[in-house]
């Protein structure tokens, strides 16, 4: 899918922040580990309330929310290799881990949680709690996988990090039953305390 624009600059020039969208951030007890996402409020539907909850108040999040009455998607979604904002460049600089969680269509498979970004280790390690805990991942998926330098999730310190891509209709049974969003964030926050030793 073609989206309107490549760059935040070019969005920020149209769109006026604070009202068509919203940029939110916290650095956390530990700026060592970014949960965000690039395509937050009605962009990719609770992909912003999911990486809120896995950042919790240890770690640093941010999220960039869609907030057009319509056309969200096209509008206000800058491709990952090219998502540039200044503030997500700024924290993503700071971390040894990001982790970008994004919404994806069901593409004929409504459960599988997509695992993206290169750094290896991290990825799988998320990929085992979430199938520990009864979700199912792939972590060779047929398209977003997150293996670009220029991706956000890879713009951290160690240049190499993690993607999440959660279909269309897991997400909507979040909604509805958040005790199951829940068991994702909890496996989730239990892998990256595995990764990332405290004070880091």
């Amino acid at each position: 899918m073609a989206y309107r624009f490549s760059n935040y600059n070019d969005l920020a020039a149209v769109y006026q922040l604070g009202t068509d969208y919203f940029i939110h951030h916290r650095t956390g007890e530990q700026e060592a580990v970014l949960v965000m996402t690039p395509h937050g409020g009605k962009i990719e539907k609770t992909a912003s309330i999911i990486a809120d909850e896995i950042a919790g108040q240890e770690y640093a999040f941010y999220a960039f929310e869609g907030n057009l009455a319509a056309g969200n998607l096209f509008e206000l979604h800058i491709p990952s290799e090219e998502f540039d904002e200044p503030q997500s460049l700024d924290l993503a600089g700071k971390a040894t881990l990001v982790i970008a969680i994004h919404g994806r269509k069901d593409y004929d498979d409504a459960e599988t949680i997509w695992m993206g970004g290169l750094d290896t280790e991290s990825r799988q390690a998320i990929g085992k709690a979430l199938t520990e805990t009864g979700f199912k991942i792939d972590d060779d998926p047929p398209k977003f996988r997150g293996r670009d330098a220029s991706n956000i999730c890879n713009r951290g310190k160690t240049e190499k990090g993690v993607q999440l891509e959660i279909p269309f209709s897991l997400r909507q049974s979040f909604i509805a039953q958040p005790e199951e969003r829940l068991r994702l964030v909890n496996a989730v926050r239990a892998a990256i305390a595995g990764l990332v030793p405290t004070g880091m």
